[in-house]
């Protein structure tokens, strides 16, 4: 049976049923508009830790289950533009005019910050993958969108293709949004291009022996989507759209499980999306009943509706909400930062049921 956790919710809303979610607050983060941080976060490539911003130039790195303050933190460069985490969490890649540095620890054990090249490339994006040996630039070329390679250790240049070819973009400048979806074990990187209304492109690319290999595409050409990340057995990956959640199979990009959202809810602004090996999880805003906030569980397989989770949030008083690895809850506007309990990350498996 589906775990409580806090008191029942009467009632099952949209016909699935509803247990009341306990948060634990984790802390009111002094979140900045330094041009580096976005919402005041930064993803690593792995799934149980993340970046906050504590200042325009202070990363402290968060992992799962860790207390607040964290233990481990990195200081940035004052011109710092764009900021990727390095999985060992021990380091971070910084863009800055004319600039590309490694901060920390380097991925050999010595100081990052000898490692540092020029940089006058237009880049939108960067981030690493998960084995933590390639730095992934996001940008436009001629039009289109185009990745780079980097070398980690060297920031030497690896190789560059065209990654959405038939994006809608401009003539020569860029009116997306550039996300990454990490594979969790190999040099694959998901490398997506939202154009609003006009959809999202996600191509994934391979670090080769010769270069970059592109792989399959999947497109929503209508419509946006988040890639909300990898399972972790790496044979699929689930997208999160404003109406819709997804399931394709990796590597053929080959889609095996849809959910339709009921049309009394919509998802969050963002469409953020939490994957774990037993559960999916999307945040929803009921607009017709009381106002709150609920993360509705799917199941990893099928994506059929499990349980409706529901938060202690006021959608009048928090108004969006990302889920971010380490299964932590913030809210961009004001800084909080809550973590989900155990019950709701790992719940029992539907065979258990």
């Amino acid at each position: 049976m589906v775990p409580w956790v806090g008191r029942p919710r009467p009632g099952a809303p949209w016909g699935i049923p509803s247990r009341r979610v306990e948060l634990t607050r984790v802390t009111a983060l002094p979140v900045t508009d330094a041009e580096w941080a976005g919402d005041g976060f930064v993803l690593s490539p792995g799934g149980d830790a993340l970046g906050l911003a504590l200042s325009a130039r202070r990363l402290a790195v968060l992992q799962a289950g860790e207390a607040w303050p964290p233990e481990r933190s990195l200081e940035l460069p004052r011109t710092a533009q764009l900021v990727a985490l390095h999985p060992s969490l021990k380091s971070a890649a910084v863009l800055g005019p004319g600039r590309i540095e490694m901060v920390g620890l380097g991925t050999d054990g010595g100081t990052a910050g000898t490692t540092a090249r020029t940089w006058t490339r237009p880049t939108q994006a960067i981030g690493f993958d998960s084995t933590g040996q390639g730095l992934w630039t996001s940008d436009v070329v001629d039009g289109r969108a185009s990745v780079q390679l980097v070398d980690a250790r060297t920031l030497s240049d690896v190789d560059g293709m065209d990654t959405s070819r038939d994006a809608p973009l401009g003539e020569d400048d860029v009116d997306g949004l550039h996300e990454w979806m990490p594979h969790p074990s190999l040099p694959v990187m998901g490398a997506a291009l939202s154009c609003g209304q006009d959809g999202t492109w996600l191509t994934f690319l391979e670090r080769g022996a010769t270069g970059l290999v592109r792989g399959a595409e999947v497109a929503s050409a209508d419509a946006p989507f988040y890639p909300a990340g990898f399972f972790p057995d790496g044979a699929s990956f689930i997208g999160v759209g404003g109406t819709w959640v997804r399931r394709w199979s990796y590597p053929e990009g080959t889609m095996a499980a849809e959910f339709i959202l009921p049309e009394q809810g919509t998802l969050a602004t963002g469409y953020t999306g939490l994957v774990t090996a037993r559960a999916v999880l999307v945040a929803v805003e009921d607009l017709l009943a009381v106002g709150e906030w609920y993360l509705l569980q799917l199941d990893p397989v099928t994506l059929r509706p499990v349980c409706a989770w529901e938060l202690p949030l006021s959608t009048e008083a928090v108004t969006s909400l990302h889920l971010l690895p380490g299964g932590f809850i913030l809210s961009p506007e004001d800084g909080q930062l809550w973590r989900l309990p155990e019950e709701v990350l790992a719940p029992e498996p539907a065979s258990a049921r």
